[in-house]
């Protein structure tokens, strides 16, 4: 991710070490107020070339808001965002697991903030995916857990049904041999169907027109495997008529052209 140098990261648990990230954007730390901090990471974490200095920011001015909710959650989500943005397999893994730490912090000092538990379940998902199947597994049902708890205290937020979508419709794939894993180690079978994760990305639409190039495919990759060609081509084509930003958006468009090349045949 360009220049980097030794960083080393506040006191939880997982953060003691060094680890590189980004060369700081700015060298002197500008005092902020928490809200106003709050706001200027969020501004600049809605241009996906400056998700970044949002960390930076967060990073900078962790040691004086450590204990306040809606710092805890943001330097979480932060720390998804840096996932996202590596490449590096190494630096993947470390941003989840710290990302992973900041959740659990912020769920238990606020268990009815529905933010929280979005981006603890978001964090356990990329920490997932470092892990064997037994694990996996396990965080699979830990992310199913806390997004129905966020979907509890945030029933507008189009964000958590695109999520739920996509794990009803990873659900719905799962193999045989899976399904009896997650029996054998947790008594129970997780089931879904690709009917109820459209359903989900419809709420999206419902909720946020236009929501993502992603919630557009995927709603198209129902379609065609309910076999309603008609609508998995109307799907595919507003998902190429939305920008390509972001590399979910570029991984969504090769997608799209898988299934446009399928419905064709």
């Amino acid at each position: 991710m360009g220049k980097c140098l030794r960083y080393v990261t506040a006191n939880t648990d997982t953060e003691e070490q060094s680890f590189p990230v980004p060369k700081a954007f700015n060298t002197h730390v500008e005092e902020l107020n928490l809200d106003a901090l709050i706001q200027m990471a969020d501004n600049l974490r809605v241009n996906e070339s400056r998700k970044v200095e949002s960390f930076e920011l967060l990073c900078d001015h962790k040691e004086k808001f450590r204990d306040e909710i809606e710092f805890i959650w943001r330097f979480a989500r932060a720390y998804g965002d840096m996932y996202e943005l590596s490449t590096n397999t190494q630096e993947k893994k470390h941003y989840a697991n710290i990302g992973k730490t900041l959740g659990e912090k912020a769920i238990m000092r606020a268990p009815k903030n529905g933010y929280c538990h979005l981006w603890y379940a978001v964090l356990c998902g990329y920490v997932s995916e470092f892990e064997g199947l037994q694990n996996k597994i396990n965080y699979g049902y830990r992310f199913k857990e806390h997004l129905d708890k966020a979907i509890e205290f945030l029933p507008e937020e189009p964000f958590l049904y695109y999520l739920k979508g996509r794990y009803c419709y990873a659900v719905s794939k799962l193999s045989w041999i899976e399904r009896k894993m997650a029996a054998t180690l947790f008594g129970n079978i997780p089931s879904s169907t690709v009917q109820e994760a459209l359903q989900n990305f419809l709420k999206v639409e419902e909720l946020q027109s236009g929501f993502s190039k992603s919630n557009y495919m995927f709603m198209a990759k129902c379609y065609a495997d309910l076999n309603q060609i008609d609508n998995a081509v109307k799907f595919c084509n507003l998902a190429a008529l939305l920008p390509c930003i972001t590399k979910e958006d570029k991984d969504a468009q090769k997608e799209v052209k898988k299934i446009s090349t399928s419905l064709k045949r």
